[in-house]
């Protein structure tokens, strides 16, 4: 997500809470719970008032209603997960738990596109950590956040749409926070919710996609939302990038592909940017220094003939596309409600992702919703859809109890 001199205000203003009473001690039992190996070690980050919750989507400017009735308290948590290749790798995600033992389920954030470690979302960032636990943490739900590998506490390269890595990261959090939900309360469901921005939202669809197929936890997902996400890179995202000249996506993508399938970017991109990529997208450099470096057109990074390829059909270098091909996420039929939010002015990710998402889903007989959020740009979806996430999900709840 876009950092602003807003977002900035708004992480001075809303610091942590000495937390004062018997309502943090309830969240401090997650420090004594058995992980079962699960996890390396929790870092507590800081208690929070549901008054600050409410105040925090204020002064953002949010003017929808939002649910604000419990204190909570945030925490790094580290765990062993998958590596890239082979063998375990440490990462670390996001979790938010409310201090109280009406709990009503588990809601997984998957994070936007990110390409800087400082502002990884277990920091927590502003305003996708801090922001979006408020929302679901002081409704009532444990909320969970992977950093992703790259991310976070993990210094690999960050495998960009690459969904095995990404689903890992996210079903051994869940795993963690299904023990959390079962030794904080005596509440009998276990709901699961899903939600993601951006590449969130593609990876909420890919981690519904494989929970269906296989669902390792003892969570029962309910429902998933996304928001601005990209289901078909191949035919919609990749094409979107060219028509716009947009370098930043399309170096991101070549890189972590290259990357993730060892392929070569000889002939794809430009001498002067090849060997400088892997450098710019290593964690360390801030969304400011990319954009000041990578050149001003896509046409410019990448060689004439990737261009000239393209525009014949012919896809080249052939592991690109098939990379392309592997992070699609229309290709399913959700059984449990997906709801896709789109904005009207998205350029970044646009409206005929969605549009030809839930088509294809529908057509599969899936149980997919279209829903128009506004005249909203790429960075602005998040604040102007999560209120209505919020009051969905509750929705379902009431109506199972």
């Amino acid at each position: 997500m876009a950092r602003s001199p807003t977002g900035m205000l708004l992480l001075t203003l809303f610091t942590a809470s000495c937390g004062t009473g018997d309502e943090f001690e309830f969240s401090r039992r997650v420090g004594q719970l058995d992980y079962g190996g699960r996890v390396e070690r929790i870092e507590t980050l800081g208690h929070y008032s549901a008054a600050e919750a409410a105040l925090l989507f204020e002064l953002a400017g949010n003017h929808l209603q939002v649910t604000a009735e419990h204190d909570y308290s945030l925490y790094r948590v580290i765990y062993p997960t998958a590596a890239l290749r082979s063998g375990v790798t440490t990462v670390s995600g996001l979790v938010a738990i409310p201090a109280t033992h009406s709990l009503k389920g588990i809601v997984s954030w998957q994070h936007g596109t990110n390409t800087y470690r400082a502002e990884s979302i277990s920091k927590p960032s502003v305003p996708e950590g801090v922001g979006l636990a408020g929302l679901f943490a002081s409704d009532g739900y444990i909320m969970v956040a992977p950093d992703y590998i790259g991310l976070g506490v993990s210094t690999d390269v960050h495998p960009y749409y690459h969904w095995p890595s990404t689903l890992s990261t996210a079903i051994d959090l869940l795993s963690i926070a299904e023990i959390m939900l079962e030794g904080l309360t005596s509440h009998s469901g276990h709901d699961l919710y899903l939600a993601g921005f951006s590449q969130g939202g593609g990876a909420t669809a890919a981690l519904q996609r494989a929970l269906q197929q296989d669902n390792p936890t003892g969570l029962t997902l309910r429902a998933a939302a996304s928001v601005a996400g990209a289901f078909n890179p191949r035919e919609i995202s990749l094409r979107n990038a060219i028509e716009t000249d947009d370098p930043q996506y399309l170096a991101l993508m070549l890189r972590s592909f290259a990357y993730v399938y060892d392929g070569s970017l000889d002939g794809v991109v430009r001498e002067a940017y090849k060997d400088q990529l892997a450098d710019w997208f290593d964690g360390e450099h801030s969304p400011d220094f990319i954009r000041t470096h990578l050149p001003r057109h896509a046409s410019e990074l990448v060689t004439d003939e990737f261009l000239r390829n393209y525009r014949a059909g012919a896809e080249e270098p052939a592991w690109f596309y098939e990379a392309l091909r592997l992070a699609a996420t229309h290709d399913y039929a959700p059984l449990a409600p997906l709801r896709i939010y789109y904005g009207t002015r998205d350029t970044t990710v646009i409206p005929e992702e969605a549009h030809a998402a839930f088509e294809h889903m529908r057509e599969l007989g899936g149980n997919a919703e279209l829903a128009e959020v506004g005249p909203y740009a790429h960075d602005e979806m998040v604040l102007h859809t999560v209120p209505f996430i919020q009051q969905w999900f509750d929705s379902l709840e009431r109506s199972r109890h």
